[in-house]
């Protein structure tokens, strides 16, 4: 472990922020070993009563046989940054936020409290090719801030995963991409039934009509979900579905938004009776 040698005084706790998600990430690995490194500032690592700057090239390893207590990564104000978390020989990305790292379950867990239009932009980057039309990815932005915004935690030591099964979450798209355009054109937009946001579903493939909950016994969340046809899966994937069809259809919305169809159009057929609005 290649660590900085001078450490800071106590810092206080860090500053709320609103409208942030946190997010359990690499859960999937189960890792024993993590590393943390700047992106491009300093970083401010608090590890029991140590406080220790981490600079230039330097990472900070934690190891699940070590680990005595919480580890906590920050800019050195206690505010979020830009940082790479690893797991050595798998995998590596960059997040941008503030880190807590603890043990539970013969496992560490890594949780990134971030900004919720940071965390939207990065699940369009992940979840919508990059070549798809701005509309659909406008469309894919607020489906998936709503989630974020009405959904209840999932998670017993964090609220979402980066996995499929909360959404799929990758790095933040760079200024200027077509995710983080979307997300910023579209920012703070939820969709509502009944006045309140409910955490959307979507799939990818819809097989040429979406799902109906009527007569399933089932409840999501609120929102009484309805069939509408789908009119690119009915010509280029008749009867393939990828996913449980509820909601937006992924591929759909790419090919409305081709027939110059608005993100607006696009939730409005695939979620019937809701509504756009601004967050509060």
């Amino acid at each position: 472990m290649r660590i900085a040698t001078y450490l800071l005084p106590l810092f206080c706790c860090l500053p709320s922020v609103a409208q942030t998600v946190d997010i359990g990430v690499f859960s999937l690995f189960r890792p024993v070993e993590l590393r943390v490194s700047p992106a491009s500032r300093t970083l401010l690592v608090t590890a029991g009563d140590q406080r220790i700057i981490l600079e230039g090239h330097r990472f900070f390893a934690v190891h699940l046989t070590q680990l005595s207590s919480t580890v906590q990564v920050s800019a050195r104000d206690g505010s979020a940054t830009d940082f790479y978390l690893s797991i050595p020989g798998k995998i590596e990305r960059k997040f941008n936020g503030t880190l807590v790292i603890r043990f539970a379950d013969h496992k560490l867990i890594a949780v990134v409290t971030m900004d919720r239009e940071i965390a939207v932009a990065s699940v369009v980057a992940a979840e919508m090719p990059t070549s798809a039309p701005i509309e659909a990815l406008k469309a894919q932005a607020v489906a998936t801030r709503s989630y974020y915004a009405a959904s209840h935690p999932r998670h017993d030591e964090f609220s979402f995963c980066d996995s499929t099964h909360c959404q799929f979450l990758r790095e933040p798209p760079a200024p200027g991409t077509a995710a983080q355009r979307a997300t910023q054109e579209t920012r703070n937009l939820l969709l509502e039934y009944a006045g309140k946001p409910f955490p959307a579903q979507y799939s990818a493939v819809c097989g040429g009509r979406t799902r109906s909950l009527e007569g399933e016994g089932e409840q999501i969340s609120g929102y009484p979900y309805y069939s509408v046809p789908c009119n690119r899966c009915r010509r280029h994937s008749p009867g393939i579905v990828q996913g449980h069809r509820l909601g937006l259809c992924q591929s759909g919305a790419i090919g409305m938004a081709a027939s110059a169809a608005t993100f607006r159009a696009i939730l409005d057929h695939y979620y019937p009776t809701a509504h756009v609005q601004p967050s509060n």
